[in-house]
């Protein structure tokens, strides 16, 4: 009975979520376990009222992008399951963003020069900051690569890898992902491009 207790102390000792020093962390907003974080996730900064589900991996890479790279989401964000934050440079995700499941958003990429005598995945990483514009949705297993910056309110249709900016109030879809939609306000309605 002793020897069962104490196993079941250090089983939930194990299972412990980490202990994990954001930037900040806002007012009611939760961070699920589990989730990959590590050393560097006092550059993270989590607004108010956000809920990061669990499985997700939000991880920055000082010592091979930009050394002050953050990752800033704002308040009123809903990030669903296993999405991937990768920071070589800045990811910044503005209020009231809606991200679907296994999401990437990546501001890193490895080199890929074939005439190195070095493996592409010890090359330097070219880094390129990314942005989410307010009140944008992505959807289920989109991609946002270095360098994007999304505008206010867009809709980014599942599956999409997104390569080029996107103007404010657009729907992207494809891969490349190109623009199909843009809200008109004069007919208040989705317009074909």
């Amino acid at each position: 009975m002793i020897i069962r207790r104490a196993l079941g102390k250090f089983v939930r000792w194990c299972t412990k979520p980490p202990v994990v020093e954001y930037g900040a962390l806002g007012e009611n907003s939760i961070v699920h376990t589990p989730n990959i974080l590590d050393e560097t996730s006092k550059n993270i900064f989590i607004g108010n009222n956000t809920t990061i589900l669990p499985n997700s991996r939000i991880q920055l890479f000082p010592d091979r992008g930009n050394r002050n790279a953050r990752i800033t989401i704002g308040n009123g964000c809903f990030i669903t399951y296993n999405v991937t934050f990768l920071g070589g440079d800045d990811i910044t995700i503005e209020d009231n963003v809606l991200i679907a499941s296994n999401v990437l958003i990546t501001s890193e990429n490895h080199s890929i020069d074939p005439e190195s005598n070095i493996p592409y995945m010890d090359q330097p990483l070219i880094t390129a900051p990314v942005v989410i514009g307010e009140g944008s949705w992505l959807g289920e297993k989109a991609i946002i690569l270095p360098g994007v910056t999304l505008g206010k309110k867009c809709v980014i249709g599942a599956g999409s890898v997104v390569t080029k900016n996107v103007p404010d109030y657009c729907i992207v879809a494809g891969n490349p992902a190109k623009i199909i939609k843009k809200y008109n306000f004069n007919n208040h309605q989705w317009e074909r491009v």
